[in-house]
């Protein structure tokens, strides 16, 4: 790891000193034992059951990982990854030990972490974590923080069973000076937008007024139907990550996909159209059966077309949730996304850095196994976000069925 990234504090109480500093690959089987402590063997990030993994990212300067020490046990870790050319970060896998959770060490290594790389060493305008609903806590370490709440994952992910995490993003003032304005987006999107305005705005950050498309897509002849499987375009799957994660470098988006953007994902599956016209990246997790579509190549301007059809592909892998991104200047593909029954669920202002401006995009998504809520815990903001997502599921799923049959 560059010396840049080194640098020690201590945690003191009565009862315990507690050294924060950088992981390193020796401590790579202590901090598998401290996640399993946590979740047993049911943790799907690869970056912490896949030890070769691990240790690589343990060594690269494209990752802030600390960890709480204790006496040589590892009993807190928090990790940052760092996206150089997009100058942002994402914030994953805090844990803490059960019994040490009164130390507020996860707060600790987080306000460090931030200050190194928007301060110290100026390497990002933004950040953003995303949060389990488990408990409240992490949501709210997070909001002390200066995190603002922007969407919510809905059954995203499983660990026990299915569960919803939470978007948050940091910003530092450099962010809000290259956002590209104003957006454009289908009235549909326009409550999540509102939703993250007034967020925004309790820091002092203010979004403007978007351009909003009259269009109403739920009381549209198609709205709500759905074309035979035997009609949708037809994949074979290529599932060898190497040779997909080089297509995908060398091949790049174009055509519908050409604005997608996913950061801190790579493919790992690609579907080929049958005609070899058409290919589509995916990242896929075969443990919690999360999808997120990171781009693709195709002739075709039919995105809602493309969306169904890759969605009845990975139905065949059982998948549970599949998730694209969308920019917030393009209401035609936010338009057909929706016809292609991926709702919307959060909102990111200044997520991608195109040229010299930061660009929002909009978090959208398909699930196929019953939604649940009964377990999850959200502060305010992050209900309000919900119930918009579940008017929306409403409309399309309830209403525009019984505005049919009648």
């Amino acid at each position: 790891m560059n010396s840049r990234h080194v640098e020690l504090l201590f945690s003191k109480d009565s009862n315990a000193e507690i050294r924060i500093r950088n992981a390193r690959v020796e401590d790579a089987r202590r901090i598998q034992v401290l996640y399993s402590e946590i979740y047993g063997a049911n943790y799907s990030m690869s970056l912490i059951y896949d030890r070769v993994k691990m240790c690589k990212a343990l060594q690269s300067d494209e990752y802030f990982w600390l960890v709480g020490d204790y006496n040589g046990r590892i009993i807190a870790s928090q990790i940052v990854e760092i996206d150089s050319a997009n100058r942002m970060a994402k914030a994953l896998g805090a844990v803490v030990s059960r019994e040490y959770r009164k130390h507020n060490l996860n707060y600790a290594m987080m306000s460090l972490i931030l200050d190194k790389i928007t301060k110290e060493y100026d390497l990002v305008d933004t950040v953003y974590a995303t949060t389990r609903t488990v408990t409240a806590a992490p949501q709210q370490i997070l909001e002390h923080m200066g995190f603002s709440a922007l969407g919510i994952f809905p059954n995203a992910h499983k660990v026990y069973e299915h569960e919803t995490h939470c978007l948050t993003g940091y910003y530092v003032p450099s962010a809000w000076k290259k956002r590209r304005k104003p957006v454009s987006l289908m009235k549909e999107l326009e409550p999540f937008y509102h939703l993250a305005q007034k967020e925004l705005a309790g820091r002092e950050l203010t979004l403007g007024k978007p351009k909003v498309m009259a269009r109403d897509y739920f009381h549209s002849p198609i709205a709500g139907k759905k074309m035979p499987e035997e009609k949708l375009m037809q994949f074979e799957m290529v599932q060898a990550p190497r040779y997909v994660v080089d297509r995908f470098r060398t091949r790049g988006n174009s055509g519908v996909f050409a604005n997608f953007f996913v950061p801190f994902h790579e493919p790992n599956l690609m579907l080929v159209s049958y005609d070899q016209k058409t290919e589509v990246y995916i990242h896929y997790n075969p443990q919690d059966k999360y999808t997120v579509i990171l781009g693709g190549n195709s002739p075709l301007t039919d995105f809602s077309f493309l969306l169904d059809s890759v969605a009845s592909a990975m139905r065949n892998l059982s998948v549970s949730y599949i998730e694209c991104l969308v920019d917030a200047y393009s209401p035609k593909l936010q338009w057909q996304a929706l016809h292609a029954r991926f709702l919307p669920s959060a909102y990111f202002p200044a997520m991608r850095l195109v040229g010299n401006k930061r660009w929002d995009y909009i978090a959208l998504s398909r699930s196929f196994d019953m939604l649940d809520f009964r377990h999850v815990n959200l502060i305010s903001t992050y209900r309000e976000y919900l119930k918009e997502y579940l008017k929306i599921w409403n409309e399309l799923y309830v209403e525009n069925a019984l505005r049919s049959k009648n």
